[in-house]
């Protein structure tokens, strides 16, 4: 009899007994008040008004997962409930890139994009971590960009592309190397434990969908269905594979950028009138890469290329501009004007990914120069001010990418994506366990730069049933006047 019931005992005590989950992991159910992601408590949301349909809400988390009872950091929400509830159908969770890039004020701006889901999916935005907390010093509010050129003068440069980082550490402390996006999706999946949600749906547009992949292998169990719009290579962007170049160059950026350049000029010659009114826009294109050389504003003219190109409907008014003219210095240097960014985006980016070494970045430079006159240095220095990045999150994630998913994911790209290159996109799609890609016929980031209804019914009837996905080999056409009006 005593046997019995020690044995009976044992097995209570073993029922009641719950595994201490790993960082990034999902935790089991167990009785009483059930735990969230790395046994941090889901935390009560309390939505309230905040204009029109929206609610709003702030969301405390945890600043470290590995500490998931200690200090944390509040996360500012906004969400738009679906409009027919008795039909609703869960959580669609929409990142707008960056990283670094506010995601509340963007769904408000934004909010039509998702009208063909709106009777039946709430739409969600998080202010992504960091964006509200890092504080940089003399950066704050200002263009990060590190000051002269690596060949000239690269230890003035390397000064100052370290800079940024020492001011964020001095004025952020420890948040600093918890900003990665394996906490961004952590935080995520915390968010929806505290909705109630089994699963929820994620949209990443360009970083997003960095987020919306590690989100995907980090907890494939709790993903419903993943649009990627505009893909970073999820390999490229970690690095592990290619540490010793930067992630740009990793990622064939300034090659993509030249092929749309050529893709342009032969569509501006074409389209004649409404693009330009020289008949030969590569000869004013040449002209003007000819004048920025010898003037030693390559670089300012690289940077106005492609933002032009991130955007068909600004590459009439590029065409009309050249030539560029400026002075004439004895010995230009290509190297000089590095990109500037936001510290809230270093803040992610340089805690994310490999970077390689001040002297491997500046050892590229020549290659890079020659092999894309007007894009390869200041692609292969975009991100520069990574490099000797004080704060590295111990918990990142760097792959694997492909872990099983409830449905093929749906990645969408444009064929002309100065910063997310197609050639991206079908990288991704092959890194994902599974994934269906649809191409957008035009020149654009993302659907935002490149609106198209064909891609954004596509979107729609994969997020309300992610079993209906596009054709293989699918394309879209952009709407029209997207390039040239």
């Amino acid at each position: 009899m005593r046997t019995r019931l020690w044995l009976v005992l044992v097995l209570l005590v073993a029922a009641c007994a719950s595994p201490t989950p790993g960082v990034g992991g999902q935790s089991t159910d167990r009785p009483g008040p059930p735990l969230g992601t790395n046994g941090a408590a889901p935390p009560r949301i309390d939505w309230r008004p905040c204009g029109g349909a929206f609610q709003c809400a702030a969301i405390p988390v945890p600043l470290d997962y590995r500490n998931p009872t200690g200090p944390t950091i509040t996360l500012d929400a906004t969400r738009l409930p679906a409009t027919d509830p008795a039909t609703r159908i869960g959580t669609v969770a929409v990142n707008y890139g960056g990283p670094g890039t506010p995601g509340t004020s963007s769904l408000r701006r934004l909010a039509a994009r998702f009208d063909g889901v709106r009777a039946r999916l709430d739409v969600l935005a998080l202010e992504p971590r960091g964006v509200d907390q890092v504080r940089c010093g003399p950066f704050d509010g200002q263009p990060v960009q590190p000051a002269g050129s690596p060949l000239s003068d690269p230890a003035a440069f390397w000064a100052s592309a370290r800079a940024a980082g020492q001011a964020c550490l001095a004025g952020s402390g420890d948040l600093l190397r918890h900003l990665s996006t394996a906490n961004g999706a952590r935080d995520l999946d915390l968010v929806r434990q505290a909705l109630g949600e089994p699963t929820i749906s994620v949209y990443g547009y360009s970083y997003g969908t960095y987020l919306g992949a590690t989100y995907a292998n980090l907890f494939p169990g709790r993903l419903r269905a993943l649009v990627v719009d505009g893909a970073l290579d999820l390999v490229a962007n970690a690095g592990t594979a290619d540490p010793t170049r930067p992630v740009d160059v990793r990622a064939g950026v300034a090659a993509a950028r030249d092929e749309a350049v050529e893709a342009f000029l032969t569509a501006c010659a074409a389209a004649g009138p409404r693009c330009a009114a020289n008949p030969d826009p590569r000869a004013r294109f040449d002209a003007a890469v000819g004048a920025a050389t010898r003037s030693g504003t390559s670089a300012q003219l690289a940077e106005r290329v492609s933002t032009a190109l991130e955007s068909g409907g600004r590459l009439a008014a590029l065409a009309r501009a050249f030539p560029t003219t400026g002075p004439v210095p004895t010995v230009p240097d290509p190297a000089a004007g590095a990109p500037s960014h936001s510290s809230a985006f270093l803040a992610v980016q340089c805690t994310d990914v490999v970077t390689p070494t001040a002297e491997q970045m500046t050892a590229l430079m020549p290659a890079e120069q020659a092999a894309h006159p007007l894009f390869g240095v200041p692609v292969a220095l975009n991100t520069a001010a990574c490099v000797d990045w004080p704060a590295i999150d111990p918990d990142r994630y760097l792959g694997p990418w492909n872990a099983p998913l409830p449905a093929p994911a749906l990645v969408i790209n444009a064929r002309y994506d100065p910063e997310t290159p197609l050639a991206n996109a079908r990288a991704t799609a092959s890194q994902l366990a599974a994934a269906r890609l649809l191409v957008v016929d035009g020149f654009g980031h993302t659907t935002l730069d490149l609106p198209s209804r064909c891609a954004s019914d596509a979107a729609a009837a994969y997020l309300l049933d992610p079993t209906r996905l596009p054709a293989e080999g699918a394309t879209c056409p952009p709407e029209p006047g997207a390039v040239f009006s």
